[in-house]
């Protein structure tokens, strides 16, 4: 029994109004603790104005004991301290919803979230927010060889790491689902061979595909943003988009 706790967040649960699943299964006294500290913050929280109902605010309390310093500040009645947790989000706002339909935000993952769901995120004190500038995924980042006294060049600069991520949301080997922020950025035409640092040449490749392709006899390039076309040694040909992978060589012999 005690091989089988566990604690889970469901992703598939997870809809556009941001509210998601968890189970846990753990040892007794654990749970209860858990469940008379949830309770503790419930109450503290209605003390302070929310409300909310008793379950509500046991759920809002989740996140606030992800926090344990504000969490004291608050059951305690003193002043929060500066949040220190954060989140990360790419979102394309649009107000070109259909008629009666809410306005509705896309991330770099293709999910939608409403805009009202957005607003509130925005909103916590539980988190801290940093606005960036908006990336334009059109503007070309052009590379750089080396200068006299600059770092060297080989290394992407943050906002082309973060355009070629934004393009590529995965690894894009055939069929590889590997999210891109773990990957490694690859120099498409290899930078000793001349290819430039900069998005038009650079591709997320997971450490284990990146090696097929500069050791094991693999290739490809770019046909368009996001899309490659894939040789393996064997001579089969495969087209890569964000939307997935097509075997060309099998397309070729069933037309």
């Amino acid at each position: 029994a005690l091989d089988h706790r566990h604690a889970t967040v469901h992703e598939g649960s997870l809809n556009h109004t941001g509210v998601a699943e968890m189970t846990l299964r753990a040892d007794w006294s654990d749970l209860t603790d858990f469940d008379r500290a949830l309770s503790l913050v419930a109450a503290a929280l209605l003390r302070d104005g929310c409300t909310e109902s008793f379950d509500v605010r046991r759920a809002m309390a989740i996140g606030i004991l992800a926090d344990p310093a504000r969490a004291l500040a608050l059951i305690n009645g003193d002043q929060a301290p500066v949040p220190t947790k954060g989140i990360v989000a790419y979102l394309h706002l649009s107000g070109d919803a259909p008629l009666g339909c809410d306005p509705v935000a896309t991330d770099e993952t293709g999910r939608t979230w409403l805009v009202d769901t957005v607003r509130e995120w925005l909103a916590r004190n539980d988190r801290f927010v940093t606005v960036r500038p908006v990336i334009d995924l059109n503007d070309h980042c052009d590379g750089t060889r080396h200068r006299p006294g600059e770092t060297d060049p080989y290394v992407p600069s943050p906002l082309i790491a973060e355009k070629v991520r934004l393009r590529d949301p995965t690894c894009v080997f055939p069929w590889c689902t590997r999210p891109a922020r773990s990957c490694d950025l690859d120099h498409i035409t290899p930078y000793d061979h001349g290819g430039p640092t900069c998005e038009c040449n650079l591709a997320a490749l997971c450490r284990h595909h990146h090696r097929l392709k500069t050791h094991a006899g693999w290739t490809y390039r770019p046909l368009a943003p996001g899309t490659y076309l894939w040789h393996d040694p064997h001579g089969q040909s495969f087209l890569t988009t964000p939307q997935g992978t097509t075997d060309l060589t099998y397309a070729a012999d069933t037309g």
